[in-house]
């Protein structure tokens, strides 16, 4: 296990034992310094001391609060071409997290699904956000992982909150994997619950009556990753309903790998076996040869991945994208998109509002 995988299954929770409460109580003094730095900025922020710049055109930020995968991704996918297909010219910015190529999956990804809407990557997103409005001349930013960035106003916050952990573990980082007190979603200005179908009705309920006695005016929307297609190393397709009863073997790198494995299982997958990885891992040839062994190992017919990893492992033995004859099982990577289960009204008013 990976050190960043080790502390995230203790941090969140997950792992228990002897360790982890002694690591955990070790972490706690700093979670309480962590937790004064926020507020303190937070502060300073509100007061001017520190300045909030606004650009000349709406910036709609998608976040959330806590650490790993909790849909922003999909989100941002369905944002782009929400609009764009209403004739809308958008540009998104992410700090992103740099692969070895000096780029990142969320990057690579995009490019392959969105070739014409611009992507710019790196860490000054307000610089980011200005060769955009340059080279690009777009009506709207759309901001990835913006919610704790308050150096750039932003006309719509968006916070996304996974059903499956939707407040993480109680506890601020390092101790705990909250980015900010939940109390910070007073700050946004709509709720994107997603993967609702994985999470039982009466715990749904739960989460949406703490987010309404958090902030009872912020509209709830509803969310699904709903499974598309299957799509091999060769950009071939396959129906979903090709994994139902499918001895599989599934693999990822995801900051909630649990849902992957959940939604396969959905599909009718016998998922014979799971390896996960830590979030935005990018394999070796190595890794690619031992998933394969284990695989047939436990007699799969078929290895699974995300779309996500799939744009990493091109270049994992060598210089050219992976081909489908290069596994020796049946290879494909599930490709989802988010879709909006109720609240579709909401979010349609909300971005009318800043982009008529």
């Amino acid at each position: 296990m990976e050190t960043r995988e080790l502390y995230l299954s203790i941090a969140s929770g997950r792992r228990g034992g002897a360790v982890a409460f002694v690591t955990l109580n070790a972490l706690r003094p700093a979670s309480y310094l962590y937790g004064g730095i926020l507020w303190t900025r937070g502060l300073l922020y509100r007061h001017g001391v520190l300045p909030t710049v606004r650009l000349p055109l709406p910036v709609i930020s998608v976040g959330n609060i806590t650490l790993g995968g909790t849909g922003k991704t999909p989100l941002i996918e369905f944002l782009a071409r929400f609009l764009t297909e209403r004739g809308k010219k958008v540009a998104i910015l992410s700090r992103g997290y740099a692969g070895t190529n000096g780029t990142s999956d969320e990057f690579m990804e995009f490019r392959e699904r969105l070739p014409h809407v611009p992507f710019l990557l790196g860490k000054d997103r307000l610089a980011s956000a200005r060769t955009a409005i340059e080279e690009f001349h777009p009506q709207c930013l759309l901001l990835d992982d913006g919610f704790q960035h308050w150096g750039l106003a932003r006309d719509l916050d968006i916070v996304v909150i996974d059903t499956l952990s939707p407040f993480g573990s109680g506890h601020l980082l390092p101790a705990g994997t909250l980015r900010e007190p939940p109390s910070s979603l007073k700050r946004a200005g709509l709720f994107v619950l997603s993967r609702t179908n994985l999470c039982p009705p009466e715990r749904l309920q739960d989460i949406k009556g703490h987010l309404l006695h958090l902030s009872s005016s912020t509209p709830i929307i509803e969310t699904v990753h709903h499974p598309l297609y299957l799509e091999g190393m060769n950009g071939n397709r396959v129906e979903v309903s090709y994994l139902n009863g499918k001895k599989t073997f599934a693999f990822c790198g995801l900051g909630n790998p649990a849902s992957f494995e959940k939604t396969l299982q959905l599909q009718g997958a016998d998922v014979v076996g799971f390896k996960s990885f830590s979030d935005h891992h990018h394999y070796t040839p190595e890794e690619c040869k031992a998933l394969t062994s284990e695989a047939i190992g436990l007699g799969a017919e078929a290895i699974v991945t995300t779309c996500k990893d799939r744009v990493k492992l091109v270049g994992a033995y060598s210089n050219t994208p992976l081909q489908d004859n290069d596994w020796p099982l049946p290879f494909f990577a599930l490709r989802i998109a988010m879709r909006i289960t109720r609240g579709q009204e909401a979010l349609a008013s909300a971005l009318r509002r800043i982009l008529p």
